[in-house]
C-alpha cells in the first residue's frame, strides 16, 4: 500500500500516513516538528545518530533538522502497519502560545495513538495536536541522566554551515565540499558522520532531495526539477524521492492541487 499525503488548511500542515509493511526511509529531515503514532506494526528508527523504535500506541517527537531514518514493519495478525505523521511549523506554536518538547523521542499513549488514524482535517489534527503536547513535553522534558538532542560546537555549526552553502550552490562532489571548507575528507565524513548522521554523499543527495521538495511546494513544474535539483532523470529523482519521504513527487503535487 503507498503512503498518502495530505496538505491541511489552517498552518499549512503536511499529514502523511504510511502503510506500507517494508518500507524504509534514506537519511532526511524535516524544517518542522515531525509529531507522529504509531496505530499498528512497528517503527525502527534512528534519530539523531542514536537508534530507538516505536511500537503500536507509541508517540513520536523528532526535532526540526535532525537526521533521521526508520524501516516499518508489522507481523500480519496485526492487519498491516499504520503510521501516522503531521509536520507542524514553528508558526503554529507560536500562534497557540505553545512550546514543543525540549527534545526528541517516543512516549506510550495507546489512546492518542488510536485517535491519530483519523486526523484527515486541520481541525482535528489541531485538536489532537494540543492533546498529545501536553504528554510530549512531560515525559520529554529535560531530566537526569537522560541525553538531549545533541549540540554541536562553534566550529562544528560553522563547518556544517559551509557544508550546507556549497551544497545548495551547486557542489556536487565530496571532494569538492571537502575543498570548498578548508577541510580535509576525513574530518568531512567524521562530522557529516557525527552530526548529519549520514555519509557526505548520502547528505549531498539528502539536501538536494530536500530541495526538489521546496520547489514542488513553490509549484515548480516536476519536468524541470529532476535536472536542476541533479538527478540524471525523472525516474531516478523520483525514486530517490519516494525512498525519502515514502510518497512520490506526483503524489505530493496532487495533494497540494486538492488543498487548493
Amino acid at each position: 500500500m503507498r503512503s498518502e499525503i495530505r496538505r491541511l488548511r489552517g498552518f499549512d500542515l503536511e499529514q502523511v500516513s504510511h502503510q506500507q509493511h517494508g518500507q524504509e526511509w534514506v537519511p532526511h529531515w524535516h524544517d518542522e516538528w515531525s509529531f507522529g503514532a504509531v496505530v499498528r506494526g512497528e517503527c525502527r528508527c534512528i534519530v539523531g545518530g542514536q537508534p530507538f523504535g516505536a511500537r503500536s500506541g507509541d508517540l513520536i517527537a523528532i526535532s526540526p533538522g535532525t537526521v533521521h531514518t526508520g524501516a516499518l514493519t508489522a507481523p500480519d495478525s496485526l492487519g498491516g502497519v499504520l503510521v501516522t505523521m503531521l509536520y507542524v511549523p514553528a508558526e503554529w506554536f507560536a500562534r497557540e502560545g505553545l512550546a514543543p518538547p525540549a527534545r526528541s523521542g517516543v512516549v506510550q499513549s495507546p489512546r492518542l495513538a488510536g485517535r491519530a488514524r483519523e486526523l484527515d482535517s486541520a481541525e482535528k489534527a489541531q485538536s489532537w495536536m494540543r492533546d498529545a503536547l501536553p504528554l510530549l513535553c512531560d515525559e520529554l522534558a529535560p531530566r537526569a541522566g537522560v541525553i538531549a538532542d545533541p549540540i554541536p560546537s562553534q566550529s562544528v555549526r560553522s563547518l556544517i554551515q559551509k557544508v550546507q552553502v556549497a551544497v545548495l550552490s551547486g557542489e556536487t562532489s565530496v571532494a569538492g565540499l571537502a575543498l570548498h571548507c578548508s577541510v580535509s575528507r576525513e574530518r568531512l565524513h567524521r562530522v557529516s558522520r557525527d552530526w548529519l548522521g549520514m555519509a557526505p554523499g548520502e547528505y549531498l543527495r539528502a539536501v538536494r532531495l530536500h530541495r526538489a521538495k521546496q520547489l514542488l511546494l513553490d509549484g515548480r513544474p516536476l519536468a524541470s526539477i529532476a535536472a536542476d535539483c541533479g538527478f540524471s532523470d525523472q525516474a531516478h529523482f523520483t525514486r530517490w524521492f519516494r525512498k525519502t519521504f515514502g510518497y512520490s513527487p506526483g503524489d505530493l503535487q496532487e495533494a497540494l492541487q486538492e488543498r487548493g
